[in-house]
């Protein structure tokens, strides 16, 4: 009977072995758990996740306190300022949730499966800012090294100490720049998504919806938005935007924050003109403008922007003189057959270079604007059919005196403020057409006076 009771016992203990082990299994597991669910729920590690970001972004934070609900953490903000070496002034993140995976923290990795915020703003910096704005909230990074340092010996074991990105999604945003970027605006509610290139510091994002605001020019809907976002740049790949009324633009290109390095591709496509005229202009010149020109900027040169646009559609109307000189007085408006110019834009002045407009048979105007401020000048060399001088007396053999291409051309000067520009052209033709009205009448009384001296001298008698 005792042997019986003993071979029993001894068929028993693998099970009994077995049964402890997953025990003991268990009790570290629940354990090691628990030593990281206080972690994740500590300020030790929201110290480490903001400086986690911080590496990445270089923008020095700090989360508010951070609940642990199975394999969801979330947050209810995160608010830092960017250092001396980021673009970005503030940023600010409401409604924080994310996803872990979890079987990764086993080998001490925090891995982030996707990433929701809410609400995003982000506010960028003036280009010359070269001092971080001090906020009492964030944690200097001595204040990090000491809570390191102070860490229990047995966190250092087991907390995770790497963090890895799947996606993050941002579900309504506000990004804002200053005047010293593009003339300042900002991107309101638009959608964003990126996710991380694994082994790489790349972020593929895309983007839809919202609307962008540009200096004092009219809303731009956003269509579509593809880029490549890298810790010190960001690859624009395709960024359409949309007029309220019509037309397009389209962006690419590359933007270096840490060399501080722009350059972008801009297409415009068939976009009201007057969108882009002071008040005082709006009628007086009409069409769609198209270009291509190229956004640029480096540590040697100040942001310009700098290219090629012509008009469709293009009308003239409305302008002092050279308009109705080419209408004949029958229409209120030329059409334009060709109207075209090379266009520079610094953060000083506006230049149209090598101007060209022509109606044809009309009238044609060649040369160069500039606008500084509010005060613009230029030259251009204005052609008018010959037939029309035929009205102005004097023009054609005082004023308008080269010929070319089928016109009659003369020099005018534009001087004075944007809102009221000035030409010379005119004061010119009624210079003319007095000294010729002078010279007409001069030689109809020397016409007449020798008729009467004729008629009233006696015939002489044979």
């Amino acid at each position: 009977m005792h042997n019986l009771k003993s071979n029993s016992m001894y068929k028993k203990l693998p099970y009994v072995l077995l049964i402890a082990l997953f025990l003991g299994l268990g009790i570290i597991i629940v354990a090691f758990l628990s030593i990281i669910n206080f972690y994740l729920s500590s300020q030790g590690f929201r110290d480490f996740l903001s400086q986690k970001i911080q590496n990445v972004i270089q923008v020095k934070g700090q989360f508010s306190p951070i609940y642990i609900q199975g394999n969801s953490l979330s947050a209810q903000k995160y608010q830092g300022y960017g250092e001396p070496s980021s673009p970005i002034k503030e940023i600010e993140a409401s409604s924080i949730d994310c996803q872990l995976l979890l079987r990764k923290l086993f080998s001490r990795l925090l891995y982030i499966q996707e990433l929701k915020v809410e609400n995003l703003q982000v506010q960028f910096k003036e280009q010359d800012l070269t001092t971080q704005p001090s906020s009492p909230s964030l944690v200097p990074p001595s204040t990090l090294k000491e809570k390191e340092e102070k860490t229990a010996p047995f966190y250092k074991n087991f907390v995770p100490r790497k963090v890895e990105w799947g996606r993050i999604i941002i579900q309504n945003s506000l990004i804002r720049w200053p005047k010293s970027i593009a003339g300042g605006g900002r991107l309101e509610n638009a959608a964003l998504e990126l996710d991380k290139s694994e082994g790489t510091d790349m972020w593929i994002g895309r983007g839809t919806g919202g609307n962008l605001y540009i200096s004092s020019y009219p809303p731009f809907k956003v269509k579509e938005l593809f880029f490549k976002l890298f810790s010190d740049h960001c690859y624009i790949q395709r960024l359409v935007l949309l007029n309220e009324q019509k037309g397009e633009v389209e962006l690419s290109g590359r933007w270096n924050w840490e060399n501080k390095e722009k350059n972008i591709e801009i297409h415009l496509k068939a976009l009201p003109l007057p969108l882009f005229l002071p008040p005082s202009w709006k009628g007086k010149i009409d069409g769609n403008l198209y270009g291509k020109t190229f956004l640029c900027e480096s540590r040697s040169m100040e942001t310009s922007l700098e290219g090629e646009i012509h008009l469709e559609n293009g009308l003239i109307g409305e302008l002092p003189l050279l308009a109705s000189l080419a209408l004949f007085g029958t229409k209120n408006t030329v059409p334009l057959d060709l109207a075209k110019a090379d266009l520079f834009v610094s953060k000083s002045k506006t230049e149209f270079n090598h101007i060209t407009l022509e109606a044809r048979g009309k009238m044609k105007l060649e040369g160069q604007v500039e606008i500084e401020g509010d005060q613009i000048r230029g030259q251009l060399l204005a052609g008018l059919n010959p037939k029309q001088l035929e009205l102005l007396p004097g023009a054609k053999q005082k004023v308008f005196v080269q010929e070319k291409e089928g016109y009659q051309w003369t020099t005018v000067n534009i001087s004075g403020s944007v809102e009221d520009p000035k030409e010379d052209l005119t004061p010119r033709l009624t210079a003319a057409a007095a000294a010729a009205l002078k010279e007409s009448a001069s030689q109809i009384l020397k016409s007449t006076l020798d008729f009467l001296k004729k008629i009233q001298t006696p015939n002489s008698s044979p």
